[in-house]
């Protein structure tokens, strides 16, 4: 009996690249002022509305993936009120338990830590996230190679500077 070998692999999980530290975060536009801002993968962020808070997930190419808000009856039934420091805490767990749940471990946060430090709201919100087991920072991307990739056939050239980037740190 002749074994028969599968000619193409269809990966059925499109998140295992992200997981694995395969894929690079998206490393924003050229000429933006602030380019880490666009560099993430998968950022959480707690937006506060005058009736209500809402924490969500929000993937750089998706979109938001997961949320959770005290608009829901489940958890507004829960809380004393929808928008006090208790519901940016409760929202951050609720969340946390969501995203751990569908396989997120990771996310970078969607607010400055200068931010999160001057909102009560904002820090009990990623102090619950943390607690819960999310971690609040990214995998580091591993560069691809023969070390990692045993098909991987050719080498980088070493990247040399240019005239004008020598001229450009005068």
């Amino acid at each position: 009996m002749a074994t028969r070998f599968v000619k193409s692999l269809v990966n059925r999980n499109p998140r295992n690249n992200e997981l694995m530290g395969r894929q690079a975060a998206n490393i924003g536009y050229q000429f933006e002022k602030d380019k880490s801002a666009r560099s993430y993968i998968y950022k959480v962020e707690l937006v506060e509305g005058k009736s209500h808070r809402e924490g969500r997930l929000v993937h750089y190419k998706d979109g938001i993936v997961i949320s959770a808000s005290t608009k829901e009856p489940s958890i507004a039934n829960q809380l004393y009120s929808k928008t006090d420091t208790s519901a940016a805490l409760n929202i951050g767990r609720v969340l946390a338990l969501r995203c751990l749940q569908s396989g997120i471990h990771f996310a970078m946060p969607g607010a400055t830590k200068e931010a999160i430090e001057k909102s009560q709201h904002q820090t009990y919100f990623f102090k619950a996230l943390e607690e819960e087991g999310l971690t609040l920072k990214e995998p580091d991307h591993i560069e691809h190679s023969y070390e990692n990739d045993k098909s991987f056939t050719w080498k980088r050239f070493p990247l040399k500077p240019t005239r004008q980037d020598k001229l450009d740190e005068l």
